[in-house]
């Protein structure tokens, strides 16, 4: 319908070129934390076995009772042994389908896109398997560890509920208790994780002095957030579940990535993807896989609880 005494965009309609930004407006794609400070360790196989210490040496001092020689006292006899652990290389994949008609009219770089999030998407599955044990579709391979480091340490009894201590009991104290489950195995607690979520309430912690206890530090060339001296890493590609764990802190060292293939990207032009026929239906796959293993190592050592672990959990305040 033509406007009253002028021209209108409805008039002119067929004239307009709309303008449509390139950019596509989304977060940051993210990557694996766990990728970033767990020990990597590369796979010329599928499997890999590992030699743990087992049974820790013990030494003695010599006597001798008189008439007996004490130079000549037998040296008492020690045990030292070592067990296996074995990891198995697990794949993970995801295939994206795109008519090549769609790619040809795309403003923007759609392929650059694509891989971008299907290499977060194998990011977000990596994060959420070794901290809680669970996936967004699919089962677990059963040589991962059982509800992963959070499922492992509170079966071991490294599990802290803030308010524990007292009912007023403030995060910073919930987590020195935490670190402490850590320490008391003879581990370091070399690096902690938390949703990022949890940041407000660190940057209001306090020491008895009004200190901060919540810091960052220049280090390795951008600033890296600590609590108590120890760095924290965020997991922020929506894989940590918070109903299970406010933060995770122990050992990195001792989770152990085990690389047999790192992450590739293909292009599929002539295969048939689910239901679809690539070549018959001009479409164009991008496949994404990776193959790797994962496992917490528990070497013992003196003075060790009964179940030691190198993580220990910071568990939600229970009640209101």
């Amino acid at each position: 319908m033509a406007s009253a005494g002028y021209i209108g965009r409805d008039d002119a309609l067929s004239l307009i070129v709309e303008q449509r930004s390139r950019e596509i407006i989304a977060q940051a794609a993210t990557v694996s934390v766990a990728m970033q400070t767990f020990r990597q360790v590369a796979m010329g196989s599928s499997s890999l076995k590992m030699s743990l210490l087992e049974t820790w040496p013990q030494a003695q001092w010599l006597t001798a009772t008189a008439p007996a020689d004490p130079d000549i006292v037998k040296k008492p006899l020690t045990e030292m042994s070592w067990g296996v652990k074995e990891i198995f290389a697990e794949e993970a994949a995801c295939i994206v389908v795109i008519p090549e008609n769609v790619i040809d009219d795309a403003d923007i770089d759609l392929w650059s896109e694509v891989e971008s999030r299907t290499s977060e998407a194998i990011a977000r599955l990596i994060d959420q398997t070794v901290f809680f044990g669970t996936a967004p579709a699919g089962s677990i391979p059963a040589s991962f560890p059982v509800g992963g480091i959070v499922g492992e340490a509170t079966a071991k009894g490294h599990l802290y509920a803030q308010g524990t201590t007292t009912a007023t009991e403030d995060l910073a104290e919930a987590w020195n208790q935490t670190m402490s489950l850590v320490e008391a195995d003879g581990f370091n607690v070399s690096n902690s994780y938390s949703d990022g979520s949890i940041k407000g309430t660190l940057r209001g912690l306090r020491d008895a002095n009004g200190t901060p206890i919540y810091v960052t530090n220049l280090a390795g060339g951008g600033p890296t957030q600590s609590v108590y001296g120890v760095p924290i890493s965020y997991v922020t590609n929506g894989s940590w579940d918070k109903s299970k764990a406010l933060a995770v802190m122990g050992d990195a060292s001792m989770a152990v990535l085990g690389i047999r293939q790192r992450l590739t990207a293909k292009r599929l032009t002539e295969a048939t993807v689910g239901t679809f026929n690539l070549a018959e239906q001009d479409m164009v796959g991008l496949r994404v896989k990776t193959r790797l293993a994962f496992a917490v190592l528990v070497p013992k050592g003196p003075g060790q609880t009964a179940t030691p672990y190198p993580f220990a959990v910071l568990a939600p305040k229970a009640g209101p």
